[in-house]
């Protein structure tokens, strides 16, 4: 299994209006929910400061995270990128060792 840290930024200008914004939020979430689901995304979160968020994400390979990320909402309505990282995972406190295995 290969694990991921993805930092999503958010285009400036937004090509959207902040009602259309919202309805993307909404369908953005209920895409993750299903990495969630599948127990392949461990946690995600908006950034504080800036618009967008990072997930973290375990997969097979980078094109089966490529592909995921393709079909966000928000990459199809040109509203965030994405910057994908892998990494190994080294040691992590109890409660979260057992989704790395």
């Amino acid at each position: 299994m290969l694990y991921f840290m993805i930092e999503g930024t958010f285009c400036d200008p937004l090509p959207v209006e902040q009602e259309e914004l919202q309805k993307l939020i909404k369908e953005h979430l209920a895409y993750l929910r299903k990495g969630f689901d599948q127990g392949w995304i461990l946690f995600s979160g908006p950034k504080v400061h800036s618009g967008g968020g990072v997930i973290l994400m375990k997969a097979e390979s980078r094109t089966e995270v490529d592909d995921f990320l393709e079909g966000d909402p928000f990459v199809k309505a040109g509203v965030q990128e994405y910057d994908v990282v892998e990494f190994r995972f080294h040691d992590g406190q109890e409660g979260v060792k057992s989704w790395f295995s």
